[in-house]
This record gives structure tokens, C-alpha cells and sequence, in this order.
């Protein structure tokens, strides 16, 4: 079995449903892709921002990967934090 902490920088994708996928990186949501009816790739982040669309799945997967680090958090100085203190 595969440790999730020897690999980090290992990016996971998984189809949830035909043309649509999701990625993550050990354990924390990156973004997904969503196929399009007119056959394009949508590429979202992981606060579901749309990056751009594509014309292959993997433009769109690299796209995910590509607007996300390892060291990239989701909270930002301007967020809300719910149910705790600041």
C-alpha cells in the first residue's frame, strides 16, 4: 500500500461520473474539470473558479495542477472562518 506522505507532490485524478473529474493531491481537494456539451474541457479551481476551458482533458487536469501548490492554502486574510475564532 501506497504511503500519502512519501508522495506529496503526487496528483490523484478520479472520474466521478462520465466527463467529470476530480483532483487531489495527498488528501487535499485541488479543483475539477467538467465536460462541456459542446465537447470542451472547464477547468475550476478548488473555490470552483472557473480557470479557463480546454480542448483535451489533460490541458484542463495540467491546468488544475498547474494553478495549485503544495503549500497553497484555501483560506485567505479575507475569508470567513466558521464556527471558530480569529
Amino acid at each position: 500500500m501506497n504511503d500519502p506522505d512519501q508522495y506529496p507532490d503526487d496528483v490523484l485524478w478520479a472520474c466521478v461520473e462520465d466527463g467529470f473529474h476530480v483532483g487531489s493531491r495527498g488528501g487535499d481537494f485541488l479543483g475539477y474539470v467538467d465536460r462541456r456539451a459542446d465537447g470542451q474541457y472547464a477547468a475550476f479551481d478548488a473555490r470552483s473558479r472557473e480557470i479557463g476551458a480546454f480542448a483535451s482533458l489533460h490541458e484542463a487536469t495540467d491546468a488544475v495542477t498547474a494553478s495549485s501548490t503544495p503549500s497553497t492554502p484555501l483560506s485567505t486574510a479575507g475569508d470567513e472562518l466558521v464556527g471558530g475564532d480569529r
